[in-house]
């Protein structure tokens, strides 16, 4: 017994004119071109899928307004999902291309397997039929040799009885002779034709075998051939999935190494800076009780703020000569500070200033370098050095 696992030794039959072997082989070739078409369109189903969802992501990251209203490294971040999650749609699609590929690659398969099925299926139902026909033959010509022999055997009879007959008549044996004779030349022919029926046959058969035992190879080698390639595409399309997994969790781990660099309070900080006013709550009013002076003595009525009571209060505490208020010291502008109203005096940071008057802990009296007199937010300048008077 030969290798198991040979098709042109493994499916042959004993029975002349069975060809259940070549049937399970064929059968198996039909039915491997079916599995292979269901892989092929369970890739494509895939691969569409993919695509589908690659440009979806596409899509989202194109419209999405996602970082733009955001400052720092929580901006970066997001700019960083965004960016890997176009990355992962496009990784996406470059997979679905390389299953398209395998979808090719099987289908040129199918193709030629289904050429190759067709080319041979007319030829070997022909030559079936023609050993069919054969043994056909066989029978006939063997039915017919066992007639004659019947026959011969019948005259053989006839001869014997004529023969122990004392009066049998000299014609009736001549006549006996011949029907003899006649069924021996009849059943020479019948011998002739059932000996040439069995060479047919066994040329027949001969011819089938000839042309089988090939084309069984050839049936072996395109199967051999597509579980290899179904093997080595399941093995491309894990690698593929692999990538692509691979390639989302690199993406999501450069979100995390973002993420890992926003700190909150910088992110607050940042925000403020770009986006702070530099302004001071409103100061309240201060009410004043109105009364009665004399001409000489300055009044304050309900309405006077505070700026405008530092104002008279640094103009009235210097001697009667009418000379300037007194500097207290030296400051400088932390920010910078727009002027709101007259009273007010616009800074610019880092601009050295002369403080006249902090009695208010909310707004400070200064003097510019230009001499430009105004109130300022307490909280915009820091001391620099001290004056004594």
């Amino acid at each position: 017994m030969g290798s198991i696992g040979k098709f042109n030794e493994e499916f042959w039959n004993v029975e002349v004119g069975d060809f259940g072997g070549w049937d399970i082989v064929v059968q198996r070739m039909k039915e491997a071109s079916k599995i292979t078409g269901n892989y092929i369109d369970f890739l494509k189903q895939v691969a569409a899928a993919m695509e589908t969802f690659g440009h979806s992501l596409l899509k989202i990251t194109k419209n999405s307004p996602l970082p733009d209203m955001e400052h720092g490294d929580l901006k970066t971040s997001l700019q960083t999902a965004r960016d890997n999650v176009e990355s992962w749609g496009q990784d996406t699609i470059d997979a679905a291309v390389a299953i398209n590929s395998q979808v090719t690659q099987l289908s040129q398969y199918i193709t030629e397997a289904k050429q190759t099925y067709k080319h041979t299926k007319e030829e070997a139902k022909q030559k079936q039929q023609q050993v069919r026909d054969g043994m056909h033959r066989v029978r006939q010509t063997q039915r017919d040799v066992q007639n004659k022999i019947g026959g011969l055997k019948d005259a053989d009879s006839l001869r014997m009885i004529m023969d122990a007959k004392c009066n049998a008549k000299p014609r009736e044996l001549v006549k006996a002779a011949h029907v003899r004779e006649r069924a021996v030349e009849a059943t020479k022919d019948a011998e002739t034709q059932y000996h040439e029926a069995i060479i047919y046959h066994n040329e027949m058969v001969n011819a089938w075998c000839t042309y089988a035992r090939p084309t069984l190879s050839i049936f072996q080698d395109k199967e051999e051939a597509r579980v290899k390639m179904l093997r080595e595409s399941l093995w491309s399309f894990a690698n593929i999935c692999s990538l692509l997994a691979v390639n989302f969790d690199q993406h999501q781990e450069n979100i995390r190494s973002a993420l890992l660099r926003v700190n909150v309070a910088k992110e607050l900080s940042t925000w403020v800076a770009i986006h702070r006013t530099l302004q001071t709550p409103p100061m309240p009013l201060v009410y004043t009780p109105t009364s009665y002076t004399s001409c000489n003595t300055p009044s304050l009525t309900p309405s006077t703020s505070v700026r405008s009571t530092l104002t008279e209060v640094s103009s009235s505490s210097n001697s009667s000569d009418g000379s300037s208020p007194v500097p207290m010291h030296m400051a400088q502008a932390l920010y910078q500070f727009s002027a709101r109203s007259e009273s007010e005096v616009s800074l610019v940071e880092g601009q050295v200033i002369t403080v006249m008057d902090k009695s208010n802990s909310e707004w400070n009296l200064v003097r510019t370098s230009n001499g430009v007199l105004g109130f300022v937010p307490a909280k915009f300048i820091s001391s620099s050095r001290t004056y004594t008077k």
